[in-house]
């Protein structure tokens, strides 16, 4: 069944959905830069973990905003697919309690992402390259957007979509280093200087500069962290992961077009 006005979908959905889409964007390890047409780098786990406790951090007098955001997007740009495990913590502006989440998620380029909730009900968020699915089957319904038409080129999520870059289309923030010794970087999109699309802050590696945490900021004070763990680069994905069916007995809700 098919319906354009969708009855309220269970759970912070809007939040939950910014958030995933903007975890996915490792940043890029401390080797030689390469050529536009290099091949991805070779698979590998990230040397630690989130607090990454195994890894000193160096001095970070010589780093900048620029050559950190730099690094973000030559890392991505080297990354065809990722799977993690994943965590999200939420904080409500009214005070409000969200409770943790975790499961697992799957990202492939270009613009395919599958994120599998599984605590504390089972959820998900799927990408397939044009058409955004998100399925809550205790609720026994789906909504379906179209990509394109769900983020703008101005949002933080846009530059994994291909619709922006982070170097061309974002001001960067160069934060103070976390308690572990974590690089932090803000992104605004640049047309929104005050944060009115919201914002984004990723907690890097300082030495190999894959991403530990990152924190979304909504315009109306709410915050998301996820937090990636077991990360693996570059290998190869079943194409299934990035399919969806709607099971029997289902109500596709279709988001209003733009």
């Amino acid at each position: 069944m098919t319906r354009s006005t969708p009855r309220p979908l269970a759970g912070p959905i809007a939040a939950t959905l910014l958030a995933v889409l903007l975890v996915p964007a490792p940043a890029p390890a401390a080797s030689p830069a390469r050529g536009k047409d290099a091949a991805p780098a070779p698979t590998a786990r990230a040397a630690s973990g989130p607090a990454g406790r195994a890894t000193p951090a160096p001095r970070q007098g010589a780093l900048d905003a620029p050559s950190a955001t730099a690094r973000v997007q030559r890392r991505y740009d080297l990354t065809e697919t990722f799977s993690a495990d994943f965590e999200q913590q939420m904080k409500l502006s009214t005070g409000g309690k969200v409770p943790d989440s975790s499961g697992k998620v799957w990202f492939q380029r270009p613009g395919r992402m599958t994120w599998r909730y599984e605590r504390p009900e089972e959820q998900t968020i799927l990408s397939d390259g044009d058409h955004l699915w998100i399925h809550q089957p205790a609720d026994r319904q789906v909504l379906r957007a179209r990509l394109r038409e769900a983020f703008e080129s101005r949002t933080p999520v846009s530059f994994l979509l291909g619709v922006a870059s982070v170097e061309k289309d974002f001001v960067p923030t160069l934060l103070p280093p976390a308690p572990d010794g974590s690089v932090r970087l803000r992104l605004v999109p640049k047309d929104d200087p005050q944060g009115a699309l919201g914002t984004l802050e990723l907690e890097l590696d300082p030495v190999t500069f894959d991403i530990r945490a990152a924190i979304i900021f909504d315009p109306i004070g709410n915050s998301t962290r996820v937090v990636l763990r077991n990360l693996v680069r570059n290998q190869p994905l079943d194409p299934a992961l990035f399919r969806f069916e709607p099971p029997a007995g289902t109500d596709v809700i279709e988001a209003p077009g733009r």
